[in-house]
């Protein structure tokens, strides 16, 4: 028979911890998974411009009207595409950029900010 102070296991004050920090992680994965997921149909979206074999031609109103579309279908418009899109001329390629912020409310006044920085580039007409 084994002495009772020796035995080992956990204590409820280490099952309520545990359960703490499981919670506490299904939170932040349920909080932030949304703006991930428009991340992920952003970025996606300028890939699939990249590989239009047009895009280099594209006058940038153009660029931002195809992403727009894309966009639209994907239900991921919850951001300003005219301030995050830039275009940028290097030679014979367009360096397409779209930079933007996501600020997602955690609890009561504390908010997460999410910073997003996705670039390809095209070539332009020969």
């Amino acid at each position: 028979m084994q002495n009772p102070k020796r035995q080992a296991g956990m204590t409820m004050w280490s099952l309520l911890f545990v359960l703490g920090t499981l919670a506490f992680s299904l939170f932040l994965l349920f909080k932030l998974l949304p703006p991930y997921m428009d991340d992920f149909k952003v970025k996606s979206a300028l890939e699939s411009l990249g590989r239009q074999p047009d895009a280099g031609t594209m006058a940038i109103g153009e660029i931002k009207e195809a992403i727009r579309k894309r966009l639209e279908i994907d239900s991921a418009d919850n951001f300003n595409l005219d301030n995050s899109l830039t275009v940028t001329a290097r030679g014979r390629t367009k360096v397409i950029r779209i930079n933007y912020e996501s600020v997602t409310p955690m609890l009561l006044n504390i908010s997460a900010l999410l910073t997003f920085d996705h670039s390809i580039e095209v070539r332009g007409p020969e």
